[in-house]
């Protein structure tokens, strides 16, 4: 997504004020936490931040999904900060550039005495015996700003100042703050050997305070720098610039973990607040005391944040998290450049009730929609249709081998990839439901509406998948916040455009699999007593005229048109053609509608359930029927099912007006 924000400007806007200096701070600025499922996109956010609030700041943009621990984090945003920027006045690390050049030391033999004198000399004696090199090689590639791919490969070189000495009056003051944070390891080099030491040690305990040390070091040469009252004239204008993609890796949060937490111990000491403005994405559920997200498009964002608490307390605002919004119908037809169903608006409004406006699959099924139109081509084809050639597809695509690919084995790989189990090693090719346990279990549990844990451990069970467990299926999901929940179980439920994916993957499996996948579920809701629900199972097992699961299915609905008031009976319907289904047909919607359920017979009220019944569940199902070709046959179904009621017949006038609204629209 390139150009429009499509409503996040509002996230700009708060990374832009935070980073105006307006005096010396006595609070840091929130970390802001962009969280969203994969796809979201996240990443394209951090480039426009990066691209229209870091063009007057020094600035750093690490990708984490690949660091190792906290120290390549720290190193990098070292390296990026060092980088000069016309204009501006550059900055020194001298307590992080010790740490960096004590934890770097390679012991020939010599231990303690050797470490001194690698401390004291100078950078051609000390490279000599440093690992800095590889080290800054190895991380280098996680620079993923648009501007930083010649950082990534000057930054052993712009990182080589680690190892000039400091001065004298220089390296007293250093090496007091870290006797200070360590008392115990004594004075001089002591604390950084004993650091070095920690380094060594495997224990969790030792490797924390190692990355801690670091982390206080960063945020403590910030300190020095930004806020140095003595500088009248050199007063820095912006604050600096940290943005982390993929902070939900393990280095990620525990690196924005003990920024916090060293945040928060330097606030009790009643200190000069450090400038860093970090602004991080996550792909995973917002845990601990992060807060509730606001929506990206919130007005609340543009309202500064909560003054600290008195001196001693804790500080009421530590983080900013904002919840990555999905794209609305107008940001859609925007962004759409396609009229394969008649107009730009209309393939937009197929594209949104798809992925419901998830930002990625949209981008994505945008230009596919454009590519495969250029051709004779039908949108319910869409998602069943082999990727175009390599050649055609942007430079950017994801994917540079597309062979045997559909349009939906892309997606799912595009935003899915986490729960496939070849992911890391074959990022491309078919999706094959056996090959991926873990999708193939979220496809049983995601049958079924609301994803009821109790119908998907049942219906696992019937299906003897005794080592998938359908808690752990809904932890994955909602862990990657595909799955939203309330404290009281309500919310949004599945994002729809997992719901269509894992509906589709399971309806492309054997026609034996989904039978007993639906007959599982179906046996499920027979034991509990949930005649909708069951019914809603049985419609998804319709494929022919022939089968007795349409007659079951509509002969309970008509029943119980004579003992339901008419708006409970219309809530039945809704609940009951909620099922999915795995139709394909090059008939037109209205003639499967009349193979399946019968002619037209205005006078004949089980007929008219029948019909409005198939048409209102593939009606539903926007991939079979993009047009929106079957609103007529339902406006006319209503019609005459209100014809034949004796009782509150207004509510079925009013549902045939809605769907005759429907028909108009795309009809003109």
């Amino acid at each position: 997504m390139t150009g429009r924000l499509y409503g996040r400007g509002r996230v700009v806007e708060l990374v832009r004020t935070a980073l105006r200096r307006q005096g010396i701070p006595d609070r840091p600025a929130p970390v802001v936490l962009l969280s969203g499922p994969r796809g979201s996109g996240g990443t394209a956010l951090l480039d426009r931040i990066w691209t229209e609030c870091g063009p007057d700041c020094l600035k750093v943009q690490v990708d984490l999904a690949d660091a190792q621990g906290v120290e390549d984090a720290v190193l990098l945003a070292m390296a990026g900060l060092l980088e000069r920027v016309p204009g501006i006045r550059p900055i020194r690390f001298p307590r992080l550039s010790l740490a960096v050049k004590a934890l770097t030391y390679l012991d020939d033999g010599a231990g303690r005495s050797g470490f001194d004198a690698y401390m004291r000399g100078s950078r051609r004696y000390a490279a000599a015996q440093s690992r800095l090199d590889d080290w800054a090689g190895r991380v280098t590639p996680l620079l993923s700003g648009p501007e930083q791919q010649l950082l990534a490969v000057t930054a052993a070189r712009t990182l080589g100042g680690v190892l000039d000495g400091l001065s004298r009056h220089q390296e007293k003051a250093v090496l007091a703050w870290f006797a200070q944070r360590r008392p115990a390891a004594g004075s001089g080099y002591d604390p950084l050997w004993d650091l070095r030491t920690a380094r060594a040690d495997p224990s969790p305990e030792a490797g924390r305070q190692v990355d801690k040390t670091l982390c206080a070091a960063l945020l403590a040469d910030l300190r020095a720098d930004f806020n140095d009252a003595r500088l009248l004239h050199g007063q820095r204008m912006s604050n600096p610039l940290l943005l982390f993609d993929n902070a939900d890796s393990r280095a990620g949060r525990a690196l924005l973990e003990l920024v916090t937490e060293t945040r928060r111990e330097h606030h009790r000491g009643d200190g000069a607040a450090d400038p860093a403005v970090l602004v991080a994405v996550r792909r995973g559920r917002l845990t601990g005391a992060v807060g509730r997200p606001l929506a990206a498009t919130d007005e609340r964002l543009s309202q500064p944040p909560a003054r600290p608490a008195p001196p001693g307390t804790d500080h009421p605002v530590w983080w900013s998290p904002v919840r990555l919004t999905d794209l609305r119908p107008d940001d859609v037809a925007e962004m759409c450049r396609s009229s394969v169903l008649g107009s730009v608006r209309r393939d937009a409004d197929f594209l949104h009730g798809l992925t419901g406006g998830h930002p990625a699959a949209t981008a994505d099924l945008v230009v596919l929609l454009e590519l495969l139109g250029r051709d004779r081509f039908e949108a319910h084809d869409l998602l069943d249709t082999a990727l175009p050639d390599p050649a055609d597809l942007p430079r950017d695509w994801p994917e540079q081998d597309t062979g045997g690919m559909t349009v939906r084995d892309h997606l799912v790989r595009r935003v899915l990839s986490g729960f496939l189990a070849d992911a890391p090693d074959t990022p491309t090719g078919p999706v094959v439901l056996r090959d991926h346990p873990v999708l193939s279990a979220m496809t049983v549990c995601a049958a079924t509406p609301g994803l009821s844990e109790g119908a998907g451990r049942a219906a696992l069970q019937y299906l003897r998948r005794t080592d998938d467990d359908a808690a752990s299926v809904h932890e994955r999901l909602t862990s990657a916040l595909w799955l939203e929940r309330d404290a009281d179980g309500g919310g949004p439920g599945l994002h729809p455009l997992a719901a269509l994916l894992l509906r589709q993957l399971a309806a492309r499996d054997t026609p034996r699999q989904w039978e007993r996948l639906h007959t599982g579920h179906m046996t499920h809701y027979a034991h509990t007593g949930d005649e909708p629900l069951r019914h809603l199972h049985q419609l998804a097992l319709v494929e022919n005229p022939q089968q007795r699961n349409l007659t079951a299915v509509t002969g309970y609905l008509d029943r119980c048109a004579d003992d339901r008031p008419t708006r409970a009976w219309l809530t039945l319907l809704d609940q009951v053609t909620a099922a999915p289904n795995r139709l394909r047909t090059t008939m037109s919607r209205e003639a499967v509608v009349t193979r399946l359920a019968g002619a037209s017979a205005p006078g004949d009220r089980p007929r008219v359930v029948a019909r409005l019944t198939v048409a209102r569940w593939l009606f539903a199902d926007r991939s079979f029927d993009p047009a929106h070709g079957l609103a007529k046959v339902i406006a006319d179904e209503y019609d005459h099912l209100a014809g034949l009621t004796d009782g509150d017949s207004e509510p079925l006038y009013r549902e045939s007006g809605r769907y005759r609204r429907v028909q108009r629209e795309w009809e003109n």
